[in-house]
């Protein structure tokens, strides 16, 4: 198997682990009966890194089959694992403080969760336009 794809794997696998790990103050916000920002917080961080780990080791079994030059595999895994860690520390850490970080403005916390939503998006958007492009190449070019 593809080095590269082992690392997208494991980094995978741990942005995963984060995400399940968010469901334990997801279900004690639940339990407190705390308000619904704090839930809805919380909710996004599990749902959203789990399925981002998830969606990182579904890459990771595709890769083989793509025709990437090196530095575009090494450009699709760590963009998605850039974006993995970002969204890792973004999500936790605004429903934690409260913050959605959909803007630059307002405090530093905001501005910390801002910081790492931006870094997540723009991985995730390099990290999938580069599989589109390497899906067609795949397709087209032989």
């Amino acid at each position: 198997m593809n080095p590269l794809a082992i690392q997208l794997i494991l980094h995978g696998a741990i942005v995963l682990l984060i995400g399940l790990l968010t469901g334990i103050p997801y279900g004690h916000a639940i339990n407190m009966k705390q308000d619904e920002n704090t839930v809805r917080g919380w909710r996004v961080a599990h749902s959203g890194l789990a399925m981002g780990g998830t969606t990182m080791i579904a890459f990771a079994s595709v890769l083989s089959y793509l025709k990437l030059d090196p530095i575009s595999n090494f450009t699709l895994v760590y963009s998605l694992v850039v974006s993995g860690y970002g969204f890792c520390i973004a999500l936790p850490y605004g429903a934690w403080v409260g913050h959605r970080g959909l803007s630059i403005v307002g405090s530093i916390k905001n501005k910390v969760v801002y910081a790492g939503n931006m870094v997540g998006a723009i991985g995730s958007l390099i990290a999938t336009l580069l599989l589109i492009f390497s899906c067609l190449r795949t397709l087209f070019v032989t």
